[in-house]
């Protein structure tokens, strides 16, 4: 059989319970679930991993994909459209395994919105989440609250990349929060994952240690993430590790050689053994060239690779 003609059984399998759902919708809810040039329509798509189709002749939206892809990219298609009119009612039902929600101090929630709802946006574009502050339950308490309830929807992954990023905007804002919520934000979502060993492991650092751990423009954040596979980041003067066991394991040996770095030359013992780890020979006067002025050739192929 000739392996380079790709056979037609390389698609993705359509699972058992494929199906299409359509709902009816209104000519405003239309123009607000598409979105610019389409993107809410995607996002909502995207995180529900369904199939989202508009027919704007006939004002219907149709979903197609398996029984739980179609019932969340419904409630999601629901979600967003309730924004239109005010906020959005969350009921005890709406939990699909795919929620988070997150108390946003009432000061923050503003800073967290972002100007035009941008910083949301990116947070969602970022880690395939979608976020809108809600009501919980009946009859919300009006503006006099202490907090806004902010839901996040997605993978276990996803949903924690995304509150992380946002708790450690409010902390900016609202100094000394996160030490009030820590211990269910560590808890969360203990095991739910694949693998059963999802959890969140943290570190404290003093000032220094805080800019040097974060790197220019949270370069150094991005490059712990990214070669441990784990979620880094940074709450206040705690760094949160949130993956599974072995990805927490490797971000916190890459953070603890980085600051061994500023004793000295790092040895890392039984380097021949470990599969994240490549040795490569530099003669001597070739080092500086590879290194870059102020460690710019490295920084750059760190972040091309993600290594």
């Amino acid at each position: 059989d000739d392996s380079r003609s790709p056979s037609r059984d390389d698609r993705p399998k359509k699972p058992d319970d494929y199906g299409v759902d359509s709902m009816k919708i209104t000519d405003d809810d239309a123009a607000f679930i598409l979105g610019k040039g389409g993107k809410t329509k995607e996002k909502v798509a995207r995180v529900a991993q369904a199939e989202i189709e508009l027919f704007e002749r006939d004002l219907i939206l149709e979903f197609r994909g398996s029984k739980v892809q179609r019932r969340r990219a419904k409630k999601y298609a629901e979600g967003v459209m309730a924004q239109r009119t005010g906020p959005v009612s969350i009921t005890d039902d709406y939990d699909d395994g795919d929620l988070t929600m997150l108390n946003v101090p009432q000061e923050a929630v503003g800073f967290v919105t972002g100007r035009a709802g941008n910083f949301l946006r990116t947070i969602e574009e970022e880690w395939t989440t979608l976020m809108f502050f809600c009501e919980v339950g009946a009859g919300g308490g009006g503006r006099n609250k202490d907090y806004e309830r902010l839901a996040i929807f997605g993978s276990v992954r996803a949903r924690r990349g995304a509150q992380l990023k946002v708790l450690s905007a409010v902390e900016t804002k609202v100094p000394g929060y996160y030490k009030k919520i820590q211990d269910e934000v560590v808890d969360l979502d203990r095991g739910k994952d694949e693998s059963g060993t999802w959890g969140t492991d943290t570190m404290n650092f003093q000032d220094d240690e805080l800019s040097y751990a974060l790197g220019k423009q949270g370069g150094t954040r991005k490059k712990l993430e990214r070669s441990s596979g784990a979620i880094v980041q940074y709450v206040g003067h705690t760094a949160l590790f949130s993956g599974t066991r072995p990805q927490r394991k490797k971000a916190k040996e890459y953070i603890k050689w980085l600051f061994d770095q500023l004793e000295g030359p790092v040895w890392v013992d039984g380097w021949e053994d470990r599969d994240d780890c490549t040795v490569v020979e530099i003669p001597s006067d070739c080092i500086g060239y590879i290194t870059g002025n102020r460690r710019a050739t490295l920084g750059a192929m760190e972040e091309e690779w993600g290594t």
